[in-house]
């Protein structure tokens, strides 16, 4: 409950309700959403900063990982229950020195051998959603209208214009900003913003820990300091927002760890799409046909709490502290300090495994077909609500699991999100897009050079396939699959 001035110069009491996630749950968002040999790495932090956390060497088999057959996917499943830019830049060399590159990159790589383009990656992403077919061209258009930095420097009454006038595509402003706001959520985060100030804003809000203390004190740095910051003022910013010495330190720490260009952070990646990669999830097929699931847990090691400080806080049980000196008091308080983190990063690494298991399975559950033949065309269309729904958790935590994931499966190894597909219609039926870009492909792969098929005979030879789809469209999926149109595939012998 708060007050706050009306209009009329009054004061009235206005109740707002906001929710604030728990240390512990901002600890299994984080965890959830790191990749195998990033965990790894979490998890190595953690044991050289708690002494109470130790590997578990005497039950090296605790934590296997095992997720079963795929058989009894269906059962574990059923089971589960606006600010104004004070400052821009108009090129990459306008951004301030205090202001670096993020170091940690969660860009998404293309599957092992493919090469994707900034853009393309982003429109993969579109299927994670429920869009209609002109949503989801509107949304293209916006993503081929950014920059290299993945910043949209074109105005939205520009883009509405040249969809009207160049591609005869009616959209609204309205329609524009929501589909805009969608974009400002795919990854990298930041993606889609018109400012620096807002790409930077986009970051923090974004992030699992957004409700922090520390973040609310980087909103009110980049929402009221901006123009300071971008001229490196930290007096001037300490005093206007009464930080002390430490705060600002910190400030500026988080500050450098935002990331100007999130597109570039994407086309980092693709000179990174030939390292190994290490799955995350193991899907494989018995000589029955029965599919089975394990999380690789990679060098991450089984982990205990401290047997020798749990007895030693065992041993202080029913002791009245008055008898105890300060100094153990306070070693006894240190030590349950520790054990209580160690026992809830155990536990959050628990609820993970719980979550990456969950999702797996309802995947495999929804995508059977593929898994069982390796045939692209056969996926499902299938989104993230989707998977939610089914699963029982959340949707930001389908999100977090999907997002630079990897499944090993016996036809190659795959980003997660590669199965999720956005819909298209075959007789009435729903299928995925895929599986019409598949068959596009096989048609045109097939055709004689000497007579290339042109778009219109490919949309009506889609059609005789069962595919309801028009010629724009056929258009538009021969671009994404970077096939040139018909009179620059002809070759005359």
């Amino acid at each position: 409950m708060q007050g706050k001035l009306s209009q009329t110069g009054t004061q009235a009491q206005v109740q707002t309700q906001t929710q604030t996630l728990s240390p512990q749950q901002l600890l299994v968002r984080q965890l959830t959403e790191l990749p195998v040999e990033a965990l790894y790495e979490r998890v190595d932090k953690e044991l050289n900063e708690n002494i109470a956390l130790e590997r578990d060497t005497d039950d090296p088999d605790n934590y296997d990982g095992e997720g079963g057959t795929a058989d009894d996917f269906a059962a574990d499943a059923a089971s589960a229950s606006d600010y104004d830019s004070a400052a821009d830049y108009s090129s990459p060399d306008d951004v301030p020195d205090n202001i670096a590159p993020a170091g940690r990159r969660d860009a998404m790589e293309a599957v092992v051998g493919e090469t994707l383009s900034f853009y393309d990656q982003l429109e993969e992403q579109i299927g994670f959603f429920h869009l209609s077919e002109h949503e989801e061209e509107v949304l293209r258009y916006i993503i081929g209208s950014l920059d290299d930095d993945g910043l949209l420097r074109v105005p939205l009454q520009q883009i509405q214009d040249e969809l009207e006038v160049y591609h005869n595509v009616g959209t609204s402003q309205a329609e524009l900003e929501k589909l805009l706001d969608l974009l400002q959520h795919f990854e990298p985060s930041g993606v889609g913003a018109r400012s620096l100030q807002e790409c930077l804003l986009l970051q923090v809000k974004n992030a699992p820990d957004s409700s922090s203390p520390l973040k609310q004190k980087l909103l009110r740095l980049l929402t009221k300091q901006f123009d300071n910051l971008m001229l490196n003022r930290w007096d001037r910013i300490a005093r206007a927002l009464k930080l002390n010495d430490s705060d600002v330190t910190r400030l500026q720490h988080e500050v450098r760890r935002l990331n100007p260009r999130p597109g570039s952070s994407m086309g980092e990646a693709l000179g990174r799409n030939l390292q190994q990669i290490t799955p995350d999830f193991i899907v494989d097929t018995d000589p029955y046909g029965h599919l089975s699931l394990s999380l690789n847990n990679g060098r991450v090691p089984p982990l205990r709490v401290s047997q020798d400080d749990l007895d030693f806080l065992n041993s202080y049980q029913g002791v009245d502290t008055r008898t105890l000196t300060r100094s153990q008091r306070e070693g006894i308080t240190y030590l349950r300090e520790r054990v209580d983190k160690a026992q809830g990063f155990i536990e959050a690494i628990r609820q993970r495994q719980d979550n990456l298991l969950r999702t797996m399975q309802t995947v495999i559950k929804m995508q059977r077909p593929f898994f069982e033949s390796g045939d692209e065309t056969v996926l499902h269309p299938m989104t993230l609500e989707d998977v939610a729904q089914q699963t029982g958790l959340h949707l930001s935590t389908i999100s977090r699991v999907s997002n630079s994931k990897w499944v090993q499966t016996p036809y190659g190894i795959y980003p997660l999100r590669w199965f999720f597909t956005s819909a298209a219609k075959l007789d009435g039926d729903t299928v995925s897009i895929r599986s019409i870009k598949a068959a596009l492909k096989e048609i045109i792969d097939n055709e004689d050079r000497r007579l290339p098929v042109t778009d219109d005979e490919l949309a009506a030879e889609l059609q005789r396939r069962g595919f309801e789809v028009a010629r724009r469209t056929v258009a538009k999926y021969r671009t994404t699959l970077g096939i040139p149109v018909a009179r620059l595939r002809k070759y005359d012998k």
